[in-house]
């Protein structure tokens, strides 16, 4: 099966707030890079669920995890443990979610999605259901109990446009730096004063001389304000 590797990060009034200091950055590990399931909640209203990842929770973050949504539903720990077991995950209504960052397979099953709702009949008719169904269905076989395997991602040009993000094009920017930094055999004084930052720029950009500047060097006006 492919390693997972979705993450959220939750809004403040989530009720899962007081057990989000056991995760890394408080982001929650999740199967998929979208609400997949459909459940209706005591209104009768249809609500989409994301599914937590229990294969990438330690003991103590599924435990803590059972104990709140037991408590929030007013259910039995123990039952909601069995009950995530045997369904591959905790379902978490989509309301609860702020933001999502995600890697290859993310990628990859989103830009999927956006491939879907581009071809898809309309939403909220019989034959919109049965398609999305349908391409849910194709995300188990392939994506959840199927061993897909994504494109890798070396750069931005790998990424669909249509899920580009300004910041994360300035990621992509920084890996070059990043490399050369841990390539060039800097020590800890060289990274501090900057002198490694500016010797991985003159390498990724030899068309421009980079250095830094001392608190004893002196400019003419013009040069200041340029």
């Amino acid at each position: 099966m492919t390693k997972h590797d979705t993450w959220v990060k939750l809004k403040p009034s989530s009720p899962y707030e007081p057990i989000l200091d056991l995760f890394a950055n408080a982001m929650i590990p999740m199967r998929d890079p979208f609400p997949v399931e459909r459940s209706v909640d005591q209104n009768g209203e249809e609500v989409a669920l994301w599914i937590v990842d229990v294969e990438r929770l330690s003991s103590i973050q599924f435990q803590s995890l059972a104990q709140i949504i037991a408590i929030h539903c007013k259910a039995d720990a123990v039952a909601v443990a069995l009950e995530a077991e045997l369904k591959g995950g905790f379902s978490m209504s989509h309301e609860w979610v702020d933001s999502m960052q995600c890697w290859v397979e993310g990628f990859a099953r989103s830009k999927e999605l956006a491939d879907f709702f581009e071809t898809a009949p309309q939403p909220g008719t019989p034959e919109g259901a049965r398609a999305y169904v349908e391409f849910c269905n194709t995300q188990y076989e392939r994506w959840i109990d199927g061993n897909q395997e994504p494109p890798q991602i070396n750069s931005i040009e790998d990424i669909d446009p249509r899920l580009r993000t300004p910041e994360l094009e300035r990621i992509f920017e920084m890996v070059p730096i990043e490399v050369a930094i841990a390539n060039g055999g800097f020590s800890v004084f060289d990274v501090i004063t900057g002198q490694a930052f500016t010797h991985a720029l003159n390498m990724i950009d030899p068309e421009n001389s980079y250095s830094l500047v001392g608190s004893d060097d002196e400019f003419e006006d013009d040069e200041i304000y340029e």
